[in-house]
């Protein structure tokens, strides 16, 4: 241990000046050395003392020691990373004797640029191909470091690029659209080239930008490249200025826009991915032909094409415990103004409540069926209060469960009631599909104004209420409705009587229950295609009853119908995989013979 720290204070009095610099270096590493001899950790106040006469004005010889060291160390590294690629490409870029050589560019590269580099700015670029002429070039700068006389060059870059080659991905010219951000702390910069006023001031702030660029690439070989780019644009910066000092006195912020170059690389490259050059196919020769013997031809056997067996998959449902089935529907009540009683002989209102009385009728003569529940739904327009039309739509939904009750003798507990109030969404709905001139403008009302904020107010005053009164007459009695849903079970059946129930209401059957009656029939007959035809129509959501319509389709060749079925699909599971693999040669067969 003695012997390590002995070597690296002697590396530090060596690059460092000064009778204190001598005193302090000594002092530390002998503290040091006798702490840890000791099994005792380095007290904080060394170190702090230590640090502090590393960065104070009395070492500026040993900071400009630190910074030649640096820079002898940066300028070797250049060299032999420039020289690398030279001694590598003299290798292998020469071909044997005969031999032609196909250069196949990587997938993506890594880059450093030398100019940068040259100013101390730590960078790494990052490029990958995006098609067979375009590529993405993601780069990034970071220079942390404070020169002699407090000169700094700080800042954080990153610039991502679009480039398109002309020729091919990675080779040759290109063309990029960039953009820029910074974070940036610089000043005291040498005078020449930079002015006076930025020798004597000091700039912290941010820049943002874009711009275009032009460079060129040469590729050593499969792995090695140099390119050189240029590149001009925009700049919007925005910053503080302080006079000089490391904690200078801030005098002002401004913002400027700058136009002129923007970038400027000499970047080493180094490629991953893609293939090492192969051999080309050599020149073919010619040979004279030499003369044969004849020869009686023989006829060709006959060439014998079997089709493949195909293994169309059909999916078992399973049992539905409960057949619990709904019919729903609209009805467009008219009533006296302000009020909720229903008169069945007021305007339109007895064609709106025979549609209600024909379905309610229907699934209580179905001696299959039984109702378990029937809601309602009150919605109003949105003229007048919001208070007095949720009023309304609670008393006219009541209203109508009052009329069907009496009117089919259904228990109240089978009901669920209430009123919605103004259907906003239903209006929006409306606007939406129109062809109204002003209809961007009342969306964005809608959409924009909470309803208690003026929303209505708004719509009145807008284009001198013309839209608002057209929405009065044709939009807003549509919102004025009942919606209604009735909801019941079906007993579960048999197969003979599923194949009655089959052709009177299907709709009562389960997926299950039709195919079984399906199976009952002979495979790819018309009965036995028409039942999951019927299951497809009935449940046309279900991806079972369209996978097995779908199989169906595929046993008697109907390829349009099966893709029409397996086109409705959402779940690509084994089943609809298996018959998507038949579909596709079936299609493929039928091509092949409209070309013969």
């Amino acid at each position: 241990m003695s012997k390590v720290l002995n070597e690296i204070k002697e590396e530090f009095l060596q690059i460092s000046a000064g009778e204190r610099a001598r005193i302090i270096t000594n002092e530390y590493f002998d503290l040091t050395e006798e702490k840890l001899n000791k099994g005792e950790r380095v007290p904080g106040y060394l170190k702090k003392s230590f640090t502090e006469w590393l960065h104070s004005s009395d070492s500026d010889n040993c900071r400009d020691k630190d910074w030649d060291i640096m820079y002898i160390f940066m300028k070797t590294v250049m060299v032999l990373l420039f020289l690398l690629p030279v001694a590598v490409s003299a290798q292998t870029m020469q071909p044997a004797a005969g031999e032609d050589t196909e250069m196949i560019l990587p997938r993506w590269n890594i880059k450093t640029n030398l100019l940068y580099d040259a100013t101390a700015t730590l960078n790494l670029g990052v490029e990958f191909r995006t098609g067979g002429k375009t590529s993405l070039d993601i780069s990034g700068g970071y220079n942390p470091w404070t020169f002699k006389n407090d000169r700094k060059w700080k800042h954080y870059l990153v610039r991502p690029e679009f480039r398109w080659w002309p020729k091919e991905t990675f080779r040759g010219h290109f063309f990029g659209v960039h953009a820029h951000y910074a974070l940036y702390n610089i000043g005291n910069l040498p005078k020449p080239p930079f002015s006076e006023y930025m020798n004597t001031h000091r700039f912290e702030g941010w820049l943002a930008g874009a711009g275009v660029s032009y460079g060129y690439r040469w590729n050593f070989d499969h792995r090695w490249a140099m390119e050189a780019t240029v590149g001009v644009g925009y700049a919007y910066l925005s910053y503080d200025k302080f006079t000089c000092g490391r904690c200078g006195e801030i005098i002002g912020s401004e913002a400027r826009h700058y136009f002129g170059p923007t970038k400027v690389g000499l970047n080493l490259i180094y490629g991953f991915g893609g293939k090492k050059a192969q051999k080309s196919q050599p020149a073919p020769v010619y040979v004279p032909p030499v003369a044969q013997p004849a020869v009686e031809p023989v006829a060709p056997a006959p060439v014998v094409v079997r089709e493949p067996k195909f293994a169309i998959t059909f999916i078992t449902p399973e049992v539905e415990a409960v057949k619990a089935r709904s019919e729903s529907g609209k009805a467009y009540l008219d009533f006296v103004v302000g009020r909720w009683e229903i008169v069945p002989g007021f305007r339109n209102n007895s064609a709106e409540l025979r549609k209600i009385h024909t379905l309610i009728e229907t699934v209580k003569n179905d001696p299959d069926a039984t109702i378990t529940g029937i809601t309602i739904v009150g919605y109003a327009s949105p003229e007048g209060s919001w208070e007095s039309n949720l009023f309304l739509s609670e008393r006219r939904a009541y209203a109508l469960k009052n009329h069907i009750g009496s009117v089919h003798g259904l228990r109240s507990g089978l009901f669920t009631v209430w009123g919605a109030g103004e259907d906003w969404a239903g209006l929006d709905s409306l606007v939406a599909d129109s062809y109204m001139a002003d209809k961007w403008r009342i969306l964005e009302i809608i959409r924009g104004t909470d309803v208690f904020a003026g929303r209505e107010t708004k719509l009145m005053a807008l284009a001198g209420g013309y839209p608002y009164r057209l929405m009065l007459a044709e939009l807003y009695p549509q919102l004025r409705r009942s919606d209604y849903r009735i909801d019941y079970t079906v007993v579960p059946f048999t197969v003979e009587k599923g194949k009655e129930v089959l052709r009177t209401r299907p709709g009562n059957l389960s997926l299950c229950e039709m195919f079984l009656v399906a199976n009952t029939y002979e495979p790819g007959s018309d009965a036995f295609n028409e039942v999951f035809e019927i299951a497809a129509r009935v449940f046309p959501d279900s991806d079972i009853a369209n996978i097995n319509a779908a199989a169906s389709a595929l046993q008697r060749r109907d390829v349009t119908s099966a893709a029409r079925y397996l086109g409705r699909v959402k779940r690509h599971n084994v089943a609809y995989q298996n018959n998507m693999g038949v579909l596709s040669w079936l299609q493929g067969a039928a091509s092949d013979t409209e070309k013969r």
